[in-house]
């Protein structure tokens, strides 16, 4: 094999596909890049069994042929070439030749045979979303993103597509984060109604960072019963959907609730981040809200070295209501929520309270409180 390469492109390329490495291969063969030359340049592979990513190279093919190089070493290498072009030679030992401006070097390959082939994802169940959103959505929704491995499913986010809107959810039993992206869809004849997958919350969380901030870059999101793949500029993402039943969300959604505030989302994060503080010295990192008709939120935590106590005011329709909740949880949600105000509905403080801006139901969250006894 031999191809002509601008540096800038194979760094691009190889940028993507390195993402898909383990830190701890299983394999010696998941340690490296398959390089393949094709029609439209070269096809660069990296996997770890689980994550495939390719990524496409325009190069001059002066021979056509494959290899599979150290893929770290090769990328490190190729970053610190001079910029311009560099030419790539493999040997029938799989040995490459590296040249560039003033410099020349060399590194064994390993037997490109050994490669695992990639699973080649095909079917009627075919989305397209804006880059921007697909990637704005999986952001909001990962941190409720469960990592017990004895609940496998909830270890994934849950993508729903619906003629009319493409739902993201990851649900952890404590929380729960919903994105909606309003987006016709053209749902395959055997299920007009409704098509899903659950992608693991890993690979999604690495699709998410790889998605340029683009309204203009079209995702292609293309799965099966087993696979899917995502499709963008000249970069696709190989993947094992998780099997079995996610939670029925939709159940535990509130339809109506009994109180209703509306507070100042800059100020309500910096009351939480205060009283964190002192709730993270306690036992079980508890802060607790006190919502009164006269419209004001009590904030307060308490531990063994102190306590912190917080009035704001609020907009309040309802039931006055005390519950608690882990500080971290309440944190989260409110970094992933933009706008100046949030909404927080509430049936009980034993119930889940449903958090979203105050406008829309693109974005919605719910966390369960935490029992209050002896208060």
């Amino acid at each position: 094999m031999h191809f002509r390469v601008l540096t800038d492109e194979m760094n691009r390329g190889m940028g993507m596909v390195v993402r898909a490495l383990s830190a701890r291969p299983l394999k010696q063969v998941y340690d490296g890049v398959f390089i393949e030359t094709a029609e439209e340049g070269l096809i660069l592979t990296c996997t770890d069994g689980e994550i495939t990513i390719r990524a496409t190279v325009p190069a001059t093919i002066e021979e056509d042929g494959s290899a599979l190089l150290p893929a770290r070493l090769f990328g490190d290498m190729m970053r610190r070439q001079p910029a311009g072009e560099v030419d790539v030679k493999v040997d029938e030992k799989g040995r490459a030749r590296i040249k560039s401006l003033g410099t020349a070097s060399s590194m064994a390959g390993m037997d490109a045979d050994d490669f695992p082939d990639v699973y080649d994802v095909s079917g009627e169940n075919v989305v397209l979303l804006p880059a921007d959103r697909m990637r704005d959505a999986i952001g909001k929704v990962m941190f409720a993103v469960s990592t017990d491995e004895s609940r496998k499913i909830l270890t994934g986010v849950l993508m729903e597509v619906y003629p009319e809107e493409t739902l993201f959810v990851g649900l952890d039993g404590f929380r729960l984060a919903l994105q909606r992206i309003a987006r016709h869809n053209d749902l395959p004849a055997k299920s007009p109604n409704r098509i899903a997958c659950v992608t693991p919350g890993r690979i999604m969380s690495e699709i998410g960072k790889m998605l340029p901030d683009d309204p203009d870059v079209e995702v292609k999101v293309v799965f099966n019963d087993s696979h899917v793949m995502v499709q963008f500029d000249n970069t696709k993402v190989f993947a094992t959907l998780l099997t079995g039943e996610f939670i029925d969300y939709q159940k535990i959604l509130p339809k109506s609730w009994t109180t209703e505030v509306a507070v100042e989302r800059t100020q309500f994060s910096h009351a939480i981040e205060r009283c964190s503080l002192m709730a993270r010295e306690g036992k079980n990192n508890l802060i607790y809200l006190k919502m009164q008709k006269d419209a004001q939120l009590e904030m307060t935590a308490n531990a063994e070295r102190g306590d912190v106590h917080e009035v704001l005011d609020i907009g309040f329709e309802g039931n006055e209501l005390e519950i608690a909740f882990n500080s971290r949880y309440l944190l989260d949600v409110i970094h992933n929520i933009s706008g100046d105000r949030i909404c927080m509905c509430f049936n009980s403080n034993v119930s889940p309270c449903m958090i979203k801006p105050p406008e829309g139901k693109d974005y919605v969250f719910l966390v369960l409180p935490v029992r209050i006894f002896g208060r």
